[in-house]
């Protein structure tokens, strides 16, 4: 069995649930090489400081040479996309260590997730409690102004990340879509029968469970939104209402 843990769900519908597809999951988080990740210029506090006007890839922002393209001391937004994995993981490290060098200040971070491993989201999320860079302003999570963004399953645990969290409640005045933040439970995928195993008895699911609600706890969200996750089958998504998330302390009301 594959060691890899899943929070993901494929695509939002205009219901409380919305449907995974199991192969094709798997498939986009193994093909992915890793989480999209963009920098940019805030709109605010740039003042008076040169070169602080750009939006950049990761991966451009970390190529040899380009370090006289971007100022020293910008106040930025980090943009995380698509599936959460370990490389990605990875560049978000990359990519928070040369901010650091940078003396850059992160303001936001804007989420557009659907999920992916529980693991390297634990570990992104960790790394923004830790670096200096989030602190400093101190750092806003939302999801993305996009009408179909979503913070889903191990996305929250980014969400839960940041020092002050926003959020829009009662999309389109629909009471099925209170929020924009889903959890479900995880799964892990067994790739001798193409099929996840979300069952109770599962030691690497049960593992994550207590990294979870050590975590959580370390911030000072409740864990009982670790049981409340895994209450919910792999192949559905629960939308969270303000009331949920304010008990939850992953916002102020």
């Amino acid at each position: 069995m594959s060691s890899r843990l899943l929070f993901a769900a494929q695509a939002i519908l205009p219901a409380l649930f919305c449907s995974l597809a199991d192969a094709q999951t798997y498939d986009i988080l193994e093909r992915s090489p890793q989480t999209s990740i963009y920098l940019e210029t805030d709109y605010v506090g740039n003042d008076g400081l040169a070169n602080c006007d750009w939006y950049s890839s990761a991966e451009d922002f970390l190529s040899p040479g380009s370090a006289q393209d971007f100022g020293s001391g910008c106040r930025i937004n980090l943009r995380i996309r698509g599936i959460i994995n370990r490389d990605g993981a990875a560049l978000f490290s990359e990519t928070v260590d040369r901010a650091e060098t940078l003396k850059f200040r992160v303001a936001a971070i804007v989420l557009d997730s659907r999920g992916g491993d529980a693991d390297a989201a634990i570990s992104m999320a960790k790394l923004i409690r830790q670096s200096d860079s989030f602190r400093k302003i101190p750092v806003v999570a939302r999801v993305a102004e996009d009408d179909q963004s979503v913070c889903f399953s191990a996305c929250v645990v980014l969400f839960s990340a940041a020092y002050q969290r926003e959020l829009e409640f009662d999309i389109d005045n629909n009471p099925e879509l209170p929020s924009r933040i889903g959890i479900h439970g995880p799964g892990q995928f067994d790739r001798a029968r193409s099929q996840y195993d979300s069952s109770a008895g599962n030691t690497e699911i049960a593992r994550v469970s207590r990294r979870l609600k050590d975590y959580f706890r370390s911030i000072e969200v409740n864990e009982a939104l670790v049981d409340d996750m895994f209450a919910v089958p792999f192949d559905q998504i629960r939308l969270l209402s303000r009331d949920e998330l304010v008990n939850y302390g992953l916002y102020a009301d």
